[in-house]
């Protein structure tokens, strides 16, 4: 077995960017109506990581009501890394939830696919106990790809297939049925959400969810798909002043900083909600929205709640401690990046 990897790469994309179905998105309810000012909601969800019970106990918290109309959306990083990827992807379908591709279910699908061209299910059954997993340095913690995408070490070489993923990845890959392989690879990498035009609302005019991020300035439709999957910062190109690079490291600053400012010279403004980041936990900016706060290492898990309420559109954060067994010993988070439920 060689320990040598390839590059990350994007599995084929079904859907580039796709736009939630108005019947889905809050709207006021006519007085008459009973419980009319029970107004459906959407609950976008950080990354769960294969964290069942913890994404159950946000949705009990949030009185989530699909009877009602609410809406579950998951922002990326619906598997891997936690101990119940299979039964989160079951709640998923079960519940009718509109998710984006994360990196990490991104790197499931391509290790399903390798899994099937290289001996099936059996073949690679065995090769992964193979398989090292080492520490994860106690640093490197809140990274979403530090301990799982690509970067668990080779055991002896004993066959020639090149291994592009970690062991726990394989093993993940394996737990999923063919129909949720399926579901995973439908999903778009960029969800479009129109809220209502005619009314005030805390959001903006437009709201999209990525997992990772997007560069300011490029529309949605030419945005990088690889960075879209794995952005945290940007770099500023040498010889122009108001074009960006996509970068995977944290950067001195996150990608949304840039974002809002960039939003700030707009008359029409977008709202980005995104995962991913777990390092800086809760972000809330002007016209950003980060909710990876880090469950899957035994902090929270954190949704995003947005509800039509006295003529105009307002959102809340929701959060609650993580239930599952976490992956690893929590990493330190500064004072400004707690959520209410950290202090």
């Amino acid at each position: 077995m060689t320990s040598k990897k390839p590059p990350k790469k994007v599995y084929p994309i079904t859907t580039f960017i796709s736009d939630l179905p108005t019947s889905l998105i809050p709207q006021a309810y006519p007085s008459s109506v009973e419980n009319g000012s029970q107004s459906r909601r959407l609950v976008i969800v950080g990354d769960v990581h294969g964290m069942r019970k913890s994404l159950e106990n946000l949705l009990d918290k949030v009185g989530f009501n699909k009877a009602n109309g609410d809406h579950v959306i998951l922002a990326g990083d619906i598997t891997n890394k936690g101990p119940d990827s299979s039964g989160v992807v079951d709640l998923a379908i079960k519940l009718g939830a509109s998710a984006v591709r994360g990196n990490h279910d991104n790197a499931v699908l391509d290790a399903a696919a390798e899994i099937a061209a290289n001996g099936g299910l059996e073949h690679f059954k065995s090769l992964i106990d193979t398989l090292a997993t080492p520490d994860t340095p106690r640093e490197d913690l809140p990274r979403d790809d530090v301990s799982t995408e690509g970067s668990e070490k080779s055991g002896p070489a004993t066959t020639d297939i090149t291994l592009r993923h970690g062991a726990k990845t394989y093993r993940t890959a394996l737990q999923l049925s063919p129909h949720q392989i399926e579901w995973l690879a439908k999903l778009p990498l960029i969800l479009r959400i129109q809220l209502p035009q005619d009314v005030s609302s805390s959001l903006g005019s437009n709201l999209v969810v990525a997992h990772a991020g997007l560069v300011p300035g490029v529309p949605l439709e030419e945005q990088d798909p690889h960075a879209v999957l794995h952005m945290r910062s940007l770099t500023r190109k040498s010889d122009k002043e108001d074009e960006f690079m996509p970068d995977e490291s944290a950067g001195e600053e996150g990608w949304a900083s840039e974002w809002d400012r960039w939003q700030d010279k707009l008359t029409s403004r977008t709202t980005v909600v995104f995962g991913h980041d777990a390092k800086r936990r809760l972000q809330l900016g002007r016209c950003t929205i980060g909710l990876d706060t880090a469950c899957v290492y035994g902090n929270q898990l954190s949704a995003l709640v947005i509800l039509f309420n006295d003529a105009k559109i307002e959102h809340q954060i929701i959060s609650v401690d993580c239930a599952d067994i976490p992956v690893a010993a929590a990493a330190p988070v500064k004072e400004e990046n707690k959520t209410a439920i950290d202090k």
